[in-house]
């Protein structure tokens, strides 16, 4: 007898395989787009970003070379403002260290008592006595010369008559009020005869003396090299051609 299985196809166990497995594979083709349009959107977004970036990159490197460009054209200027600047320290340390022979002179003028009178005035700067003298013409040299240089000691030599020893005395004790004065010395004082002055300078019967007036040294301080500022060739062109627009408008103005 053969078997006769009454189960309709639809409802047999093995009857819906292939519709299940085909089932599943569609749904795996559909995760893998929907993951590929996931990365696709992700790679658009940041090649979005990356272009965004590089442009703001791009603008300021042009903000930079802008700046850069500024400050070139400004760099003489603050080069000549440097310099200015050093000048005026230099200057400073100048006066500093200079000697006020016109103040000492005010001040010899102001102490001198009146029973005393001067024939001879000489005025030393520096440690070995040397006279002091105007500087010498200007050089190449940007280190300034000075009269009186750092360090030396300015040195005054007296040379007059007073009525007595006691004006002497008192001479010696006026000069030590002059600013600056740090040892006076009495080099001589002689009376001289009744009837002529030969021997005493020239006082008559007066008291001749000579004393030298010693001051403080001078501050030792170093007096630094000034540079000219360089200025670049296309600076000095360009105000050379203003400077010509500038003589032909005056030129021009005056016709």
């Amino acid at each position: 007898m053969k078997a006769v299985n009454l189960i309709p196809g639809d409802q047999r166990s093995g009857g819906g395989s292939l519709a299940g497995r085909s089932g599943g594979a569609a749904l795996i083709v559909l995760g893998l787009i929907v993951g590929v349009a996931v990365l696709a959107a992700m790679y658009g977004g940041a090649a979005r970003q990356i272009s965004k970036e590089s442009g703001e990159v791009a603008k300021l490197e042009a903000q930079t070379a802008e700046v850069r460009a500024r400050t070139g054209r400004l760099t003489p200027y603050t080069a000549f403002v440097a310099m200015a600047e050093q000048r005026t320290k230099t200057v400073a340390q100048l006066v500093q260290a200079r000697f006020d022979w016109s103040h000492t002179l005010h001040e010899l003028g102001r102490v001198l008592p009146s029973d005393s009178s001067l024939s001879t005035l000489q005025g030393t700067v520096g440690g070995s006595g040397s006279t002091s003298s105007r500087p010498a013409a200007a050089t190449t040299s940007a280190t300034p010369a000075s009269s009186t240089p750092p360090g030396s000691t300015p040195t005054i030599t007296l040379v007059g008559c007073s009525t007595s020893q006691a004006e002497v005395a008192q001479t010696l004790q006026r000069l030590r009020l002059i600013d600056g004065v740090s040892e006076v010395h009495l080099l001589s004082a002689t009376k001289g005869a009744v009837s002529g002055g030969g021997a005493s300078g020239g006082c008559g019967t007066h008291v001749a003396f000579s004393i030298t007036v010693t001051f403080a040294a001078l501050p030792s301080t170093p007096i630094p090299n000034v540079a000219a500022p360089t200025v670049p060739a296309s600076t000095a062109s360009a105000r050379g051609a203003h400077a010509e627009q500038v003589s032909a408008h005056t030129k021009g103005a005056r016709r």
